[in-house]
């Protein structure tokens, strides 16, 4: 019996198909979808995030439950603490009476400070506290834990002054106040009230004792000073009264204060130069050493007149910039040039800017000749190497020479103006120097006695700087721990951690799971087939095989078994992909294959096989997976006699009509099992006499589906490509990994296959699109062949 209707059929009127080389884009709207992903609005992306966090539902929830459910237990059973606080004042008028002369002026941040840190830190506070702790434990009775050991005895006095010490809290008050908090923690609130107003009292004793004292020492001091001061001054006056009667002097010179401040400008000026001289002597005797060493490989004729009139135009340089330089230290503004400038300045400008250029220029001519001369040797720079080495030299020498010319300025004004110095009477100089001396410990002893003053003043008031404002309360409610902040906090901490997680692993995962992640890689979707489980449970108690006309046919085989469920409309989908996918082209043998094993291109193959049967064209399944052939098993067949017993009959040609081994399954469906195994499954299946069989298969079927080994196993699927009008991948969601599959597409494509595009198997909606599943899930559900209509 001939094929009854082309494919695709004749009253389909197809396209016109792509001019020669034009680039054909399988990645269209409809099945194929668009070739770029479409900007995506901000709903797009959210629904992209929740899906994303849907799927991995897992992970957050086994997150969140690790980090919420021992939060949540501490939060519970963690017992309450109370705190208790005392607020004090700091009188910072006092703050002289608190330090050392030395850091008198100290403001009230500096004061607040060093009490903070007093009160946190003493430990004899914390010693004194602990001794009056364990006497009232001691002798009232009172329950206070901080003073008890694990067995109810009364700890050692150290123990309980870390134990206080541990409970303490110091902080200064807000706003700029002068005043302290401190604070005490305690599971016991009457215990956290009786240390807070413990330390606190026992603060405020020491410091009036500790301030009083301390203005006592301050005043001692201060006397002791001004005391050794008044005998320095009286010293100090007696010298300067004898020598202004011994001398005769009165008072100091103004011009001979100006004459020492002129030469000690000039004299640091001219050892600079002389340092800048020495550095400059250094350089010019290396550079020389260099442009020696270079020229000992330079041909001769190459330093002729060039090199001559480079030496003699960089010794003009030098002695124009030295005569500019005397010019420059007398006129600084005569650099910038102007209409004050004189002619021989400017002349002797101009022809320093010339010889420049023409150094310039002597510079390159050497260059070139030593290029045109074959270079210098091999160890050396070349001769541009000497032409810069001179440059630099150049530039040295004109320094140098600035810079003594400079020294040689600056040594006869510094001789002038010792001569004016030397006029001055030496008197003059010591008289100066007892003024000064004298009037300086004048100075000190007044701010002293000042000193001494006020701190006498405050010795007699001396009451301390700090005064209890408001004693520690006991707390009624517990401080500490906010359960409610930390439950919340460990479920924010949770849920984000396990977010996190799920979009590392999504990152991180190279399964494919979508048909959006297919189109993202830019293959061409041509079907979404949905997880067929949930069906062989619900319709057949999730056995594998069910008794059909005396076969076990397998329950993956929904569209013969189960036509009317969502899956069977899946494949019908795909059947009209397929008719679309290459409209110039009659499509009669179809290849299914796979990237990697186990991704259910048998269970595709089979059902697209009777999806097409169903159709009303006669076609023909050939499992061409000769090394782990499925095909029959799903049928229910015998794997022998097949396809390789088929090839081996090549001698007596093609076989045709029943003579191909072909079982009739169901109305217009063939199946070709693989047969018998052989030893050389590639020789078979590239072999001229399957080509010879296909030929024959197109003759007696509309459509002939090869079920092809999987891309990455063998190369069987590559070698059938070539022989097929169209070739279909299978990606399994969740399985299959991109790389996979872009190996098993390269690879077709190497051999020229036409790859109509990828077909993603076991898709679980529920899986993937969150709270959109269940409407998608029921609108197919509703809109299946046989649904009822209510």
């Amino acid at each position: 019996m001939g094929p009854t209707q082309p494919f695709p059929p004749d009253s389909f009127q197809a396209p016109a198909g792509p001019a020669p080389g034009e680039h054909v884009d399988y990645a269209r709207s409809g099945y194929y979808g668009p070739a770029n992903k479409p900007p995506s609005d901000f709903g797009t992306q959210l629904r992209d995030w929740v899906d994303l966090i849907i799927r991995g539902r897992n992970w957050v929830l086994a997150t969140f439950l690790m980090v919420a459910i021992p939060v949540t237990i501490y939060a519970i059973l963690a017992p309450n603490v109370y705190r208790a606080s005392s607020f004090l004042y700091i009188e910072s008028n006092d703050q002289a009476a608190l330090t050392t002369v030395g850091s008198m002026g100290a403001g009230t941040q500096g004061t607040v400070a060093n009490e903070l840190y007093l009160l946190q830190y003493a430990q004899d506070l914390a010693d004194d506290a602990a001794r009056a702790l364990l006497v009232e434990a001691e002798t009232a009775g009172g329950e206070l834990p901080i003073t008890q050991t694990n067995d109810g005895d009364l700890a050692p006095v150290e123990t309980v002054a870390n134990r206080v010490g541990n409970a303490i809290r110091v902080d200064g008050a807000q706003d700029g106040v002068e005043g302290i908090q401190i604070s005490a923690v305690s599971q016991s609130p009457v215990e956290a009230a009786r240390v807070a107003n413990l330390y606190a009292d026992l603060y405020v004793a020491r410091t009036q004792s500790s301030s009083r004292s301390s203005v006592s020492a301050s005043r001692s001091f201060l006397k002791r000073q001004v005391d050794s001061v008044a005998v320095e001054l009286r010293a100090r006056e007696e010298a300067t009264e004898a020598y202004m009667n011994r001398e005769g002097a009165v008072r100091l010179d103004q011009e001979a204060s100006n004459l020492v401040g002129q030469l000690s400008q000039l004299e640091a000026e001219r050892d600079q130069a002389r340092v800048e001289v020495g550095i400059r002597s250094n350089q010019i005797a290396t550079l020389r050493n260099q442009i020696e060493s270079l020229e000992q490989n330079v041909e001769t004729r190459l330093r002729a007149t060039a090199d001559r009139e480079l030496s003699e135009s960089q010794a003009r340089v030098a002695s124009l910039r030295a005569q500019l330089n005397q010019e420059y230290l007398s006129n600084p503004e005569f650099r910038n040039g102007g209409a004050d400038v004189p002619a021989r300045v400017l002349n002797a400008q101009r022809e320093v800017a010339t010889l420049e250029r023409r150094i310039e220029q002597l510079s390159g001519q050497i260059a070139r000749e030593a290029m045109a001369a074959g270079g210098v040797d091999g160890n050396t720079s070349g001769l541009s190497r000497i032409a810069n080495l001179r440059d630099q030299l150049g530039q040295a020498q004109v320094e140098l020479s600035g810079l003594r010319e400079r020294i040689n300025i600056l040594n006869s004004r510094i001789s002038e103006y010792q001569g004016d110095l030397d006029q001055v009477p030496a008197q003059t100089v010591d008289l100066a120097r007892l003024i000064r001396d004298r009037e300086s410990t004048e100075q000190l002893l007044r701010n002293l006695t000042a000193k001494l003053q006020e701190v006498s003043v405050r010795e007699s008031a001396e009451l301390g700087y700090a005064e209890v404002l408001r004693p520690a309360p006991v707390p009624s409610t517990p401080a500490a721990p906010n359960r409610t902040r930390i439950m919340m906090l460990g479920l924010a901490i949770g849920l984000g951690l396990g977010v996190v997680l799920a979009v590392g692993r999504d990152q991180l995962d190279q399964r494919i799971r979508r048909p959006i992640d297919l189109r993202d890689m830019g293959y061409p979707v041509l079907g979404v087939i949905p997880s067929i489980d949930r069906l062989i449970e619900d319709d057949f108690g999730g056995a594998e095989t069910v008794r059909v006309q005396d076969r076990d046919v397998d329950t993956r085989l929904v569209t013969l078994l189960v036509p009317v469920a969502q899956a069977s409309e899946a494949f019908r989908g795909l059947r009209t992909s397929i008719q679309f996918s290459r409209p110039d082209t009659v499509i009669q043998t179809i290849l299914v294959t796979s990237g990697s094993p186990g991704e259910g291109k048998t269970t595709m193959s089979s059902n697209l096989a009777a999806v097409m049967a169903q159709s009303g064209r006669r076609t023909l399944l050939v499992d061409c997976d000769l090394r782990r052939s499925r095909a029959h098993k799903l049928f229910g067949l015998n794997r022998e006699p097949g396809l390789t017993d088929l090839l081996s009959r090549g001698a007596n040609g093609p076989a045709s009509g029943a003579a191909i081994g072909a079982v009739e399954v169901a109305d217009d469906l063939f199946v070709l099992p693989a047969g018998s195994h052989v030893p050389n499954p590639s020789e078979h299946l590239g072999s001229l006499a399957l080509r010879q069989q296909l030929d024959q298969f197109k003759k007696e079927f509309d459509i002939i589906i090869l079920d092809a080994p999987p891309v990455m196993a063998a190369t069987d699927a590559v070698l059938l490509s070539t022989q097929v009008d169209a070739s279909m991948l299978v990606a399994a969601a969740g399985k299959t990994k991109d790389y996979e599959l872009e190996f098993a597409v390269t690879e077709l494509t190497n051999v020229g296959a036409h790859i109509i595009g990828v077909v993603l198997n076991r898709f679980d909606i529920t899986k993937e699109y969150a709270y959109r599943a269940q409407y998608r899930y029921q609108y197919g559900k509703k809109y299946t062949y046989g649904a009822s209509s209510t």
